[in-house]
Parts: C-alpha cells; sequence; structure tokens
C-alpha cells in the first residue's frame, strides 16, 4: 500500500484530524496555563495565586477541544448534547450537592481573597500555613509538618479564624 493510497482512508484522515486538535488543545491548555501563573503571581493581581483556577482554565480548554474533535471529526452537533446534559445536569447536580458545595466553596474562598496560599488559619481544631487552595478542598501545613485537607464547604461553614506567625506577620509563601 502506498502512502496516497492510505491518506485517502476515512479513518486514518480521521484519526490524524483528531490527533491534530488534541496536539493544538495540548498546547493551548499549556499556554492559558503558563499566562494564568504569570497572572496570578504578580503582586498586583486582583486573584489569589491557588491551583482552582489554573484547573477550571485546564478543564474549559480541554472540554472545548473535545467538542470539536467530536464535531469535526465525528460529526456529533454538541449543541444538542450540550442541552441534553442541561437536563441532565440537574438530576446530576443533587447526586453531586457536596462536590459542587465544595467547588462554589473554593471559588468563593478564592474571589474573595478571604484566604490566600501562606495564610495561616484555624479551622475548627485544625490549623496551619495554606499551601494550596483547590476546587475541592483548602491544604493546610501544620505546626506538626503533618499536611491537614479541609473540604471547602467546611470552611465556608465553620469558624475561620485567620491566624498571626510568631513574628506577627503573614506566613511566608
Amino acid at each position: 500500500m502506498q502512502v496516497d493510497s492510505l491518506f485517502q482512508e476515512k479513518w486514518v484522515m480521521i484519526a490524524l484530524t483528531a490527533l491534530a486538535i488534541i496536539v493544538a488543545t495540548a498546547i493551548v491548555s499549556w499556554l492559558v496555563t503558563r499566562f494564568l501563573k504569570h497572572i496570578l503571581m504578580r503582586e498586583d493581581s486582583v486573584l489569589s495565586s491557588s491551583s482552582i483556577f489554573l484547573n477550571i482554565a485546564r478543564a474549559v480548554v480541554w472540554i472545548l477541544g473535545v467538542c470539536v474533535i467530536l464535531d469535526a471529526c465525528f460529526g456529533i452537533n454538541v449543541t444538542a448534547v450540550i442541552a441534553a446534559l442541561g437536563v441532565g445536569g440537574i438530576a446530576l447536580s443533587l447526586g453531586l450537592q457536596d462536590t459542587i458545595a465544595n467547588l462554589v466553596g473554593g471559588l468563593q474562598v478564592s474571589l474573595t481573597k478571604l484566604i490566600q496560599p501562606g495564610d495561616k488559619i484555624q479551622v475548627g481544631t485544625d490549623s496551619g500555613v495554606i499551601t494550596d487552595i483547590t476546587w475541592r478542598h483548602v491544604t493546610l501545613l501544620n505546626d506538626k509538618g503533618e499536611t491537614v485537607v479541609i473540604p471547602n464547604a467546611s470552611i465556608n461553614k465553620a469558624a475561620l479564624i485567620k491566624l498571626k506567625d510568631e513574628q506577627g506577620s503573614k506566613a511566608k509563601r
């Protein structure tokens, strides 16, 4: 079989198109992540430097990439699928209440800059320096060197105390 006849096969063209879209999506995801890291690490940034924003941006880019693959390679009408998911989303949201509460809590904590990586906090009996804020939880490093994971929903429900370190200033980032 010659190379010319191989490229005339429909499945080869579909595979090459899908591969090209996946590579393009990976590159766009990498660029968006680098850009957001640059923006979030600036001192005058309005948003905190937690990873929740990076993860959401990556997810959006990859979801768009999958939608393009479904449309371009397989002829699936993505708008109809999204409309159907809207109806199914109501049922799914009931089953994922805790996860959604943590996601909304993480966004609320990050957008309001209530807490940020490097802050020393106490929630209930747990205290430590925040190392990261994700879509699901806040990670603390306590005084014993242990990693403590607190769900975002718990932070929004419980009393949150911002502590000062021994010098009376913000903990190191």
